[in-house]
């Protein structure tokens, strides 16, 4: 072997035995044993601020799951009364018509006679006066149902002819009556007489009057409804299937078919 190799070996023995002590030495544990824990404070601090803001989400999606939870408890009662409300008004309603087609059911040809040129004179007086655009629809509503009146009281369909002198005279009233009041956008009047009316074309059924209201659903042309009150230019209406809300009276036709039997409520 090279004399240079062996000189290399030594002196790399000599090293090794020089830094093995110093690796080891008491001193270089006790520096390790001061660094380690600066070193693992702000690690740990910043763990325990971690869990801290977890913890403090999770409280707050817990309190909003519970609002929310709240929330969805006061509409579905909500709900159940608007629906108990609306039931209950249905029920008044049907009682009340079936009242009015039973006294319907006894008209005579006087009482037809009388009913249809009470509506007749009011109309011409209605006529005589300048007519707003929307009293216009009014007038034309109840045009039509004394002309269906006329008809059914020359077929000797007295009962019929009364029911729809009746409708006539309410439309006549709305005109009039939002005449005569000072703010009559603010006032719901309820109507003595309910209105077979269908939709025009698709209409919104509004939860209030007024086209900021909230729609509650969208009916389509020819869905069949009664006017039950009005405000302003707005009919408070009960749909075929029971629900109550708002349209506009410019949007709906009134229905000239017969009326119904007392059978039918």
């Amino acid at each position: 072997m090279p004399g240079w190799i062996i000189l290399l070996f030594l002196g790399l023995s000599i090293m090794g035995c020089a830094v093995s002590p110093t690796l080891h030495s008491p001193g270089a544990e006790t520096l390790t044993s001061l660094l380690e824990p600066l070193v693992r404070k702000p690690y740990e601090m910043e763990h325990k601020q971690l869990l801290a803001e977890k913890e403090a989400q999770q409280r707050e999606i817990e309190r909003l799951q519970k609002l929310l939870a709240e929330k969805e408890a006061q509409i579905r009662s909500q709900q159940v009364q608007q629906h108990e409300k609306a039931k209950q008004l249905q029920e008044t309603t049907s009682q009340a018509a079936h009242a009015q087609v039973k006294l319907r059911r006894l008209a005579t040809r006087p009482a037809a006679a009388s009913a249809i040129a009470e509506v007749e004179m009011v109309m011409e007086d209605l006529k005589s006066s300048s007519i707003a655009e929307g009293e216009q629809v009014l007038q034309t509503q109840a045009q039509r149902l004394l002309n269906a009146a006329t008809a059914l009281y020359a077929e000797e369909n007295y009962a019929s002819a009364v029911d729809h002198a009746a409708q006539a005279r309410e439309f006549v009233d709305m005109v009039t009556g939002n005449r005569g009041r000072k703010n009559p956008d603010q006032v719901t009047i309820a109507l003595q007489v309910p209105i077979p009316v269908q939709a025009a074309n698709n209409i919104n059924l509004r939860q209030k009057p007024g086209l900021r209201a909230p729609v509650l659903t969208i009916l389509q042309k020819d869905s069949l409804m009664t006017v039950e009150a009005y405000r302003g230019d707005w009919l408070q209406v009960i749909t075929a299937e029971g629900r109550t809300g708002w349209v506009s009276n410019t949007l709906v036709e009134a229905q000239l078919g017969k009326p119904r039997s007392a059978e039918e409520f």
